[in-house]
């Protein structure tokens, strides 16, 4: 008992000379530091799905896992929608279809940029783009992610081959991708849009998620073939159940 006693005595000196690394009122972050920003949630909708109730909860929320602030005015959004199945053509964006960001991201926090038709108090936001049109608009307008919309993350570079407000970017880090072939919904028939890229396995409809951005994922990338995967292990992304929208981790860097 006495040996136990001075064993417990040391351990608690010496957890009280230890500052301690974990911060208990955040979330923790990612698996590792992030080589960039990174697309890291995403909420899909149709529109005029009877169960979202009127709303357009779309929105695209972005994360800095890199150990230091970064300026969002060298990034930028854009939005690309496809019309068919079979189609397979590069990003091109214009000044209707990007978005260029502003401000100051710090280190292991998340900036979100809604439709400007969802709840704002739902679906807490950072910024809004997108239509403001309330009827079953033209699926190339942002911000309507419905399945068949692809986003890019944009960064400054000189390189880039996509010029915005006179400023080359390249595409970092995608959710969907014109370059990989879709497959028709099998869910229900939409007035608008039946088409969608298959996800962590879904075959069926993914047109009315959310989609989380695994925490092992610590870089963006352009290969949405692989980072869509074919099952729910080889997936980059967790999704919610069908119009089982999530949004109590919107503005959190993790699931």
């Amino acid at each position: 008992m006495r040996k136990y006693s001075l064993y417990l005595l040391i351990f608690l000196v010496a957890l009280a000379s230890c500052e301690s690394k974990v911060d208990f009122t955040t979330p923790a972050t990612p698996a590792g530091q992030t080589t960039d920003l990174m697309i890291s949630e995403i909420s899909t909708a149709i529109n005029t799905d009877p169960l979202a109730s009127g709303a357009r909860p779309h929105y695209v929320e972005i994360y800095n896992g890199t150990g230091s602030s970064k300026n969002l005015g060298d990034y930028a959004i854009g939005y690309f929608a496809v019309t068919d199945t079979f189609t397979l053509s590069n990003f091109s964006f214009n000044t209707a279809t990007s978005f260029i960001l502003t401000g100051t991201l710090a280190t292991g926090k998340c900036y979100v940029i809604a439709s400007p038709q969802t709840d704002a108090v739902t679906i807490k936001r950072d910024t809004v783009w997108g239509t403001l049109s309330t009827t079953a608009a033209n699926a190339s307008t942002p911000l309507q992610l419905s399945g068949n919309s692809g986003i890019a993350l944009l960064k400054k570079d000189g390189a880039g081959t996509h010029i915005l407000n006179g400023n080359a970017y390249k595409v970092i880090d995608v959710f969907g991708s014109p370059l990989v072939g879709r497959v028709n919904s099998k869910g229900a028939t939409s007035a608008r849009n039946n088409i969608i890229w298959t996800i962590a396995g879904e075959t069926v409809d993914t047109r009315n998620r959310t989609f989380w951005r695994k925490a092992n994922v610590t870089s963006p990338t352009t290969d949405w073939a692989a980072a869509k995967g074919t099952t729910a292990g080889d997936s980059q992304w967790t999704i919610s159940g069908d119009r089982a929208w999530s949004y109590l981790n919107i503005g959190l860097p993790t699931q």
